[in-house]
């Protein structure tokens, strides 16, 4: 009986230690500062860079912070287009550029059912009802909320504990939709802890490794800014993405060119340049010429972040200095140059 006794407490004494190691296993208390709190600088930066980006198809609602769910139909210049994926904007945009001198236009045949920045969604059922939903987005090219710099690699494992620090359960997220609604799901006494290393893609391809929390939150503050997130109205800044400065450099100085087109904040004003004829000369040197007489600016080719610029400077011909983006080399006679709601279209001529 005491042999009995001794082997009923030793099974008890080693039950008794497993199950305390177990509860100790769920007890954690998370590193300080390591945690996605409430209202936190790095838990804001997280979730605005996993704000759903609405700038993809702003040549069809002219809107950065709406997505149109597809497919959609739309009349573009009269003709009718199904839009059933992204690349179909491309035939939207081709319809736009194929004329120079007319007047572009774009309906949507609703109902059409809209994503917003925080993933919920809405049908539409008219444009007014659409107006009114843009009307709170920013203007075209306006800081918005959304980081699109840097991207999270997915999967990610986050930790949740209670208030007794013990672990309740693992999550996985595999997207920005799912990374979104978890941070928008925290309450003020939740702990939830990234479980790194993690891993992140910047706006120019580099792949970096994330040890902490401080490591992410310096990671998104130093990028956030450096890149173009492309929430103009056009589709996709596609239209140079092989040209290079040398390429504008060396075009450019290849014989003369005139004003084929010039807008300033919309406006045309292509009429009042049209006898200009434009020599980019050597050492920065820009000439122009209006029916004999000689005005003399600078020009620079530089670069910007993905942007190629041209940066042209008259004391007296304000409308053409700017810091021109280049948005397309056109078999090489002629270049089209953005800047706002401003475009400067210039022909080549080789008499």
């Amino acid at each position: 009986m005491k042999h009995f006794y001794n082997l009923f407490f030793l099974s008890l004494f080693f039950v008794t230690l497993n199950s305390c190691q177990d509860e100790i296993s769920q007890i954690i208390e998370p590193a300080q500062g390591e945690t996605l709190k409430v209202n936190a600088n790095v838990t804001n930066l997280v979730q605005r860079t996993v704000t759903k980006d609405g700038s993809k198809d702003n040549i069809i609602d002219n809107s950065s912070c709406l997505e149109v769910q597809l497919p959609i139909i739309v009349s573009v210049n009269g003709l009718e287009i199904n839009v059933n994926s992204d690349d179909d904007f491309e035939i939207i945009e081709a319809n736009f550029d194929e004329f120079d001198d007319d007047s572009d236009s774009l309906e949507i045949f609703f109902p059409i059912e809209i994503i917003l920045s925080d993933y919920s969604k809405i049908t539409v059922n008219t444009q007014d009802e659409l107006e009114a939903l843009i009307e709170n987005c920013g203007d075209e090219n306006e800081v918005d909320d959304d980081i699109e710099c840097l991207d999270f690699i997915y999967p990610i494992s986050l930790s949740m504990y209670n208030s007794e620090n013990q672990l309740t359960k693992t999550v996985s997220v595999e997207n920005d939709e799912q990374f979104y609604k978890l941070i928008d799901d925290i309450a003020d006494d939740d702990i939830v802890v990234i479980n790194f290393p993690i891993s992140v893609i910047l706006y120019d391809g580099t792949e970096r490794n994330i040890e902490n929390m401080e490591m992410l939150e310096n990671e998104i503050e130093r990028v956030k800014d450096m890149c173009d997130e492309d929430d103009d109205n056009d589709y996709d800044d596609d239209d140079c993405v092989d040209c290079s400065q040398e390429q504008l450099t060396q075009l450019l100085k290849t014989c003369s060119w005139t004003v084929d087109k010039l807008e300033i904040n919309d406006v045309e004003q292509t009429e009042q340049y049209e006898n200009y004829t434009l020599f980019f000369l050597g050492e920065g040197i820009l000439k122009a010429i209006n029916n004999g007489n000689e005005i003399f600016g600078t020009w620079k080719v530089d670069s910007s972040d993905t942007e190629i610029l041209l940066k042209i400077n008259f004391e007296t011909l304000t409308d053409f200095s700017f810091d021109w983006k280049l948005y397309e080399i056109n078999d090489d006679n002629e270049i089209d140059l953005r800047f706002e709601d401003n475009r400067f279209k210039l022909e080549k001529h080789c008499d």
